[in-house]
């Protein structure tokens, strides 16, 4: 038995001198994960259960969206029923101190949604839904078209940051339902077009690589502290000193890979280097190869 584990012990180290002393692997596929997020005036909402995009429709948890709006949602077990009753109407009946849980139950001064039906009761009047309700992780999932059409709400969905972004007037979001969110749409932008000019042709994989090297830089004590400057910083990332870099409108998919990147999805450690070449230096390790692009970390 000692003989054999010599010799697979010296196989090994055979194997290692004529490979090098590093190992590397290629990446394994990553899902593609649309992270949505909703702003109400220019506010990021805290949210337990993540947007998502199904047939074309962006579906928000409707009681955060709601609560952010100033509404007052309940929810009926027995009917399966959502009952909203906006901010406006309960300030009328608490100033004539007629306020009961039966006024937010009733219909003629209330929105009404079943899950899984299209229709919806709103002030006593029967309206169509071009989706129906669905709940997720035990939250009300509901197309973000309902919040403009019900809630007078001005609603705007950005294709460059996939954020959907509600307006209305005289409202002030409630603190606890503010997400500190730690990175700005102008980092996101700025770090989905550095991702398409360097490696616009990769999978979602190598998209999310490029975009995390540029993250942990902004983390490493030996690069600036922003997203901004890292990018431009002299001589690290060419095409980002090219003519039309500044204005550039970076696709979906540098977009979608830049806040994967920025939500924590990082498929290549701690790496701080890519080439599409391999380097000649003692000071870095070769980490993984991804769609022919190299990584590597610090020694």
């Amino acid at each position: 038995m000692s003989r054999l584990i010599g010799k697979i012990v010296f196989c090994v180290l055979v194997l290692t001198a004529c490979l090098g002393s590093v190992f590397y692997c290629e990446a394994s596929d990553l899902k593609e994960q649309i992270f949505v997020t909703v702003k109400v005036n220019d506010q990021c909402i805290k949210m337990d259960t993540q947007p998502y995009i199904k047939s074309g429709r962006v579906y928000v948890p409707i009681r955060f969206v709601a609560e952010a709006l100033g509404a007052k949602v309940d929810w009926n077990a027995e009917q399966n029923k959502v009952i909203i009753s906006k901010k406006e109407d309960i300030e009328a009946e608490e100033l004539n101190e007629t306020v009961t849980e039966a006024v937010y139950a009733d219909e003629k001064k209330s929105i009404q949604l079943t899950i899984g039906s299209n229709e919806l009761i709103a002030y006593g009047e029967e309206k169509q839904m071009d989706a129906a309700p669905e709940i997720v992780n035990g939250r009300t999932m509901i197309p973000i078209r309902f919040v403009s059409e019900n809630l007078d709400c001005n609603v705007i969905w950005s294709d460059l940051t996939y954020s959907v972004l509600i307006y209305k007037d005289d409202i002030a979001v409630p603190k606890e339902l503010i997400e500190d969110r730690w990175y700005t749409d102008e980092d996101l932008i700025w770090l989905a077009r550095i991702v398409h000019v360097e490696v616009k042709g990769l999978s979602i994989n190598g998209k999310v690589a490029v975009a995390n090297v540029v993250l942990n830089r902004v983390k490493s004590p030996g690069f600036p502290n922003t997203i901004y400057d890292v990018i431009f910083a002299k001589g690290q990332f060419p095409p980002a000193h090219k003519p039309g870099f500044k204005e550039l409108v970076p696709s979906r998919d540098c977009i979608i890979a830049a806040k994967m990147a920025l939500h924590g999805i990082n498929n290549v450690g701690e790496c701080l280097y890519f080439n599409n070449v391999p380097f000649k230096s003692n000071n870095v390790v070769l980490y993984k190869r991804i769609d022919g692009e190299y990584f590597y970390c610090k020694k």
